[in-house]
């Protein structure tokens, strides 16, 4: 996942205690990046959708439409494979 705009930024920031609008360039480092991930998964509620197998909704949060969504699907199919 990837943080865009500036008010994203600033929220992403404030919640994790970064200056990520003055160092945008810590989200290019996996602790921060990860962080920010897992921070944007929260806020936009996507372990109530994923809890409900809402793959599109999902995706419609993330990408905010469903661009993509036949790759994904397949990557999502290799990844629940790999992990049974």
């Amino acid at each position: 996942m990837q943080i865009t705009g500036r008010a994203q930024y600033q929220r992403c920031g404030a919640a994790l205690g970064l200056p990520l609008v003055e160092q945008p360039d810590l989200l290019a480092q996996p602790g921060p990046a990860v962080l920010s991930a897992a921070w944007f998964w929260q806020v936009n509620g996507l372990n109530e959708l994923a809890d409900a197998g809402d793959f599109e909704a999902i995706t419609r949060r993330i990408n905010g439409g469903l661009n993509g969504l036949a790759e994904r699907r397949a990557l999502w199919a290799k990844f629940r494979e790999a992990l049974a």
